[in-house]
């Protein structure tokens, strides 16, 4: 998915709204899955405005588990081969985002780009998958007394950081 400078994401993209950590993510796997559907549906010049609201959103929900979630699917739940796989995939659909972006802006003589779209919406709708359907419920039970509470504090906490930049 999409690393960026915090810099580069506005207030609005970010949110911390749920009732703990895996909530926060799960409401930003909601806004992703329906900027895909956006994305694949908009027109040329509609195409450019959702993308960068996409990699706004990614920014953060990517630093979000890369800094605090992953570490605690890795060493709290005890899983960190699953934890690498995430990295990973992370990884991939940053780079198509890339190529994505390059292509939309006339960078890259890439591919079709509604087929690249598709691509990268099947990879990361996967990955999602896998985040909700074991990783986060394998997290949830492995988080125990007040550890939930407090990755939800540290979570919160960080992406107001991106806010405090995204203001200056």
């Amino acid at each position: 998915m999409f690393k960026g400078n915090a810099a580069t994401a506005p207030t609005g993209s970010i949110t911390t709204s749920g009732k703990d950590a895996i909530e926060i993510l799960l409401n930003d796997h909601k806004q992703v899955k329906s900027l895909f559907e956006q994305l694949a549906s908009s027109d040329e010049g509609e195409r450019a405005t959702v993308l960068e609201e996409l990699k706004e959103l990614l920014t953060v929900h990517n630093a979000t588990e890369e800094n605090l979630v992953y570490p605690a699917i890795r060493f709290v739940a005890k899983r960190p081969r699953e934890a690498e796989t995430l990295y990973h995939q992370q990884d991939e659909a940053e780079a198509g985002l890339w190529s994505i972006d390059s292509t939309i802006k006339g960078l890259l003589d890439g591919d079709d780009v509604d087929e690249q779209i598709q691509a990268l919406q099947k990879a990361v709708l996967a990955h999602v998958r896998k985040e909700e359907e074991t990783e986060f419920p394998h997290l949830r039970e492995a988080l125990k007394g007040d550890a939930l509470k407090q990755l939800t504090d540290d979570v919160r906490e960080f992406r107001s950081n991106f806010r405090s930049v995204a203001s200056k």
